[in-house]
C-alpha cells in the first residue's frame, strides 16, 4: 500500500505515524522545514519538503504507485486543497480531505473575515494576543495603533519573524513558539499583553488537534474576548475515519 499525504498538519503528522505501524509505504509533503522536524525517523515514512503546484502533483502521481492521496493541509490553504483534488481526479486517485472535528460554542465572536475582525477592534478599546499565524498579518496592520495593541504568536521560523517585522510589528510584542498551547500557558501570555483594560484574543476557529479549546478557557479564565476567524464549510472525512478505511484494505 502506497500513501500521498500532503500537509504539514497535526493530522497530516498523526496519519504518519499510524501508516508507519502498519509498515505502509507513506510520502509526506510539507510545505516547510521545520515541520519536518515533527516526523523524522518515521519507518517507512519519506518526508519532502516542497511546494508542488497542480501540474507538479500530477506528474508526481503518474511517476509513482500511489493508492491513496490525501489532503491534510490546513483548513485555510484552499488553494492547495484544490490542486490537490483536481491533481487526484485527473489521475484517477482515491482521494480523501482530512477534515477537523470542530467544536461549536456559544462564547467566542466568530466573523467571516479577517476585514471584520479589524472593523471590531477599531470600534472597541484594548490589547489583543494574535495567534492566527503569520499569513494575514498584513491585514491587522489596519487595526488602529496596530504596533502598540497588537502581540503576534507566530512560529519560529525565519520567515515569520522577518515577515512581522517588516510590517512595523514591534519587537517586543512578537511571540516566537511552537503550539498547541495549553490553557495554562494560554492565560500566561494573555496576561502578559497588559493588566488593565479589555483584551481580546484573536484565532482561527479549529479542533481539539490546534489548540482551540484551551485558547477558549483561556480566555474564559482571564475574562477576555475571544474573536473567531470561521472555517468555510468543506466536505471530507476525519482522521478518524479514515483509519478504519486503511485498516479495512490491509
Amino acid at each position: 500500500m502506497n500513501v500521498c499525504i500532503f500537509g504539514g498538519t497535526t493530522e497530516g503528522r498523526l496519519l504518519a505515524e499510524f501508516l508507519s505501524e502498519l509498515n505502509a509505504e507513506t510520502d509526506l509533503y510539507i510545505a516547510t522545514e521545520y515541520g519536518e522536524q515533527f516526523v523524522k525517523g518515521l519507518k517507512n515514512v519519506n518526508v519532502h519538503q516542497s511546494r508542488l503546484d497542480k501540474k507538479s502533483m500530477i506528474e508526481l502521481f503518474k511517476n509513482s504507485s500511489v493508492d491513496y492521496v490525501v489532503d491534510a493541509t490546513h483548513p485555510f490553504a484552499k488553494i492547495v486543497s484544490q490542486n490537490v483534488r483536481e491533481a487526484a481526479e485527473y489521475c484517477n486517485l482515491k482521494y480523501y480531505r482530512i477534515i477537523r472535528e470542530a467544536d461549536k460554542d456559544e462564547y467566542p465572536i466568530y466573523f467571516d473575515h479577517v476585514e471584520n475582525i479589524v472593523r471590531y477592534l477599531n470600534d472597541n478599546e484594548g490589547n489583543i494576543l494574535l495567534t492566527t499565524g503569520s499569513k494575514d498579518l498584513d491585514k491587522f496592520t489596519g487595526i488602529n495603533n496596530y504596533k502598540e495593541r497588537i502581540f503576534v504568536r507566530i512560529l519560529p521560523m525565519e520567515s515569520s519573524l522577518k515577515r512581522a517585522l517588516e510590517l512595523a510589528y514591534s519587537n517586543k510584542n512578537i511571540i516566537c513558539m511552537q503550539g498547541p498551547f495549553s490553557e495554562e500557558l494560554n492565560i500566561a501570555m494573555i496576561n502578559s499583553i497588559g493588566s488593565n483594560g479589555t483584551k481580546f484574543l484573536v484565532t482561527k476557529e479549529s479542533a481539539a488537534s490546534g489548540g482551540f479549546e484551551e485558547k477558549i478557557s483561556a480566555c474564559i479564565k482571564t475574562n477576555t474576548k475571544c474573536l473567531v476567524l470561521k472555517m468555510a464549510e468543506e466536505e471530507g472525512i476525519t482522521l478518524k475515519n479514515f483509519k478504519e478505511i486503511i485498516r479495512g484494505n490491509i
